[in-house]
């Protein structure tokens, strides 16, 4: 019985022990450190991080939003051979355009990895302009009056374009999840 009881005096020792060489001695004990504002500090910058989507989620939102012309998106080869587009200079993208040739629609969205290439980004997306102005200006001038009024935008590391009768709610989607 007495070694029983000189065992839990020894554990409950042991405990003590342990826990006091635990505590940190380097922080005074007055320190003025506030858990909740280092709690909300934590959560506000979080909360910024959270506030730029990825473009695929954009691009989805953009979906259930507004109905887009035979939506086709296309692959890295796509923009490398019609555009000469390096899919290796972009962190993501989205390029879509309308699989009905009569549709000059189209949504592009692209995150550049380096904020040098989005002067030769903005002059590829121009392209883009210029060859549907040319394909709609004589054939389908409706679908001219579109093209005619988009414009490539940039921002930060993102370079967007977009010609569609809902170009204005499509941009704000855009820079509601980019920014």
């Amino acid at each position: 019985m007495h070694t029983i009881k000189s065992t839990k005096a020894l554990a409950v020792l042991t405990a003590v022990l342990l826990c006091t060489g635990c505590s940190d001695k380097t922080v005074p004990t007055t320190a003025n450190t506030d858990p909740i504002s280092e709690t909300a500090q934590t959560t506000d910058t979080s909360a910024s991080k959270e506030t730029t989507k990825s473009i695929d989620d954009i691009y989805q939102e953009i979906e259930q939003t507004v109905s887009l012309q035979s939506p086709q998106r296309m692959d890295d080869d796509f923009i490398s051979n019609y555009y000469g587009i390096d899919a290796a200079l972009l962190d993501e993208y989205v390029f879509s355009m309308s699989e009905d040739a009569a549709q000059a629609e189209t949504v592009i969205i692209m995150k550049v990895k380096n904020a040098d290439d989005l002067t030769g980004l903005s002059d590829s997306l121009q392209t883009v302009v210029d060859e549907k102005k040319n394909e709609m200006e004589n054939y389908i001038p409706e679908q001219f009056a579109i093209v005619e009024k988009s414009k490539v935008q940039t921002k930060d590391n993102y370079v967007w374009l977009v010609i569609s009768e809902n170009a204005d709610t499509i941009t704000d989607i855009i820079e509601s999840g980019l920014f």
